[in-house]
Formats: structure tokens, sequence, C-alpha cells
């Protein structure tokens, strides 16, 4: 039987490829009448890099470099939301010329956490129960040693439901 996708967690890490790999999430939203959630993990550093960083940068600048970081990819996904009404809009205005179906989905949440990337995405897959995992990466899935990165690799042995990987464009 065909799973249908209505809760898909979209992970971000705000760069391109992910803009790029934005829009397949959308299209299995919008194919599926599902919904989308928007997840940009703010990585925690190891103590020792923490406590390294603090002392060479001093500890009120290391604290005020971090919040400006969280802060500025806050505002960035509030953005987003503009930025997804014209996604939607032109997935409306294809659907309707090319099939002349609505072409629904919503962003249910936009979602900022602090941990680690891999476990805050596959928990926050599981507690939720979301049906797919969309992510973009940075180069081809593929590497040149035919292996998948060390955290795509973890995710997809984690992920206890499908995880699409979205290459950047090819240019």
């Amino acid at each position: 039987m065909l799973k249908h996708f209505k809760k898909i967690l979209f992970a971000t890490d705000l760069s391109d490829s992910c803009r790029h790999a934005f829009t397949y999430a959308a299209s299995l939203a919008a194919n599926f009448g599902g919904s989308i959630t928007i997840l940009h993990v703010l990585e925690e550093y190891s103590e020792s890099l923490d406590g390294r960083l603090k002392a060479l940068l001093g500890r009120d600048t290391w604290e005020m470099m971090q919040k400006k970081h969280e802060n500025e990819a806050r505002s960035f996904l509030i953005g987003k939301k503009s930025e997804l009404t014209e996604i939607h809009n032109a997935l409306n205005t294809f659907s309707q010329i090319a099939q002349n179906d609505e072409c629904k989905y919503a962003v249910e949440n936009i979602v900022i956490k602090d941990g680690n990337l891999v476990e805050t995405i596959l928990q926050t897959s599981r507690e939720e129960e979301y049906d797919l995992i969309v992510m973009g990466s940075h180069k081809s899935i593929l590497s040149g040693s035919s292996s998948l990165s060390s955290r795509a690799r973890r995710i997809i042995k984690g992920a206890k439901i499908p995880v699409m990987m979205v290459p950047p464009p090819v240019k």
C-alpha cells in the first residue's frame, strides 16, 4: 500500500541546498495534502571546544555570538514564511495550469532547537510522529568514495521513517 506523507519534517541548515530541497518537501506535501514542519538545529559544541572558545574570546563575547546566531536563524526562518507563501502560490498556479487541481500544503510549524544535529532530528521525528524527513545535502549524496556522509548515514540508520536526501541542484 502506498504511504501518504501527511506530516513532513524538513530539516534545514539555511543553505541554498536546503532551499532547493524544500521544493521537494512542498511538492510532496501538496501532492498528499500534508503539512511541513521546518526544523533548524543550533548545534551544541563539545565542552572542550566550548571552553577553549570561551577562553579565547571571553565568556561574554562567546555567549553574545551564540545568541546572535540563534536570533539570526530565528529571523531568517520567520522571514521564510513570506517565501513559503510565494512557493505555495507558485505551486497552486502550477497545479491549476497543469492538472486543474488545488495544490494544498501548509507549513505547520517553524522550530529551532539546540542540540546534536542527528539526535535532535531523530528525536523530533519520533516525538511528533512524522511520516517523512526531508533534508538537503551539500555535496552529491554519493561522494568520491561512494559512501554517505557520517551524519546522513546516522540519520538514515536511526530513523524509523523514510528519509529523503536531496542533492544540490545541478548548475
